[in-house]
């Protein structure tokens, strides 16, 4: 439930994304950093109900409006949008990480009521009367090692030694 100025109204529904982070940063010895550059594609089914609203009135001489209660449901709705994806993960204790990344978001498209725009849209954000957005996360990770990449460092040290 959003609860501005203006409005109250709640959205309830689903999403999914899927796409590629691509590691950019070379690390040194038994180092797992990451620095990420990505994409991603997201849909969301969701629903939206608008609980209250007032109308907007730049001259209030006879006091506020009041506050209008709806109950207005809007089923059925959909949306879909890409993203670029920036962001750092560093190894802080063994197999632990923390790490953020910054996003920015375009929609693709947006399937909505006649009469009521879209507000808030479940893993995009809020609309704000447009179709970029941005938006920040931060995470806290652990990695379960089922395995682990040996560096072969004995192979090319036998090597070295064969050639001399």
């Amino acid at each position: 439930t959003t609860d501005d100025d203006r409005l109250n109204f709640t959205t309830k529904g689903s999403y999914f994304k899927v796409g590629f982070d691509y590691n950019t940063y070379e690390n040194w010895l038994n180092m797992e950093n990451m620095i990420t550059i990505g994409m991603r594609y997201g849909v969301s089914s969701f629903s939206q109900e608008l609980n209250s609203y007032r109308i907007y009135n730049p001259n209030p001489y006879f006091g506020e409006q009041p506050e209008i209660a709806s109950g207005e449901k809007f089923n059925g709705l959909s949306a879909s949008w890409i993203e670029v994806v920036a962001g750092v993960k560093a190894k802080v204790f063994n197999n632990f990480f923390i790490g953020f990344s910054l996003r920015l978001n375009r929609i693709v498209s947006n399937k909505q009521p006649s009469n009521f725009e879209n507000l808030y849209i479940p893993g995009y954000n809020r609309t704000y009367n447009g179709e970029f957005g941005a938006g920040f996360n931060y995470t806290v990770s652990y990695f379960i090692p089922i395995y682990k990449k040996q560096v072969e460092l004995k192979k090319k040290e036998a090597k070295k030694k064969a050639k001399k």
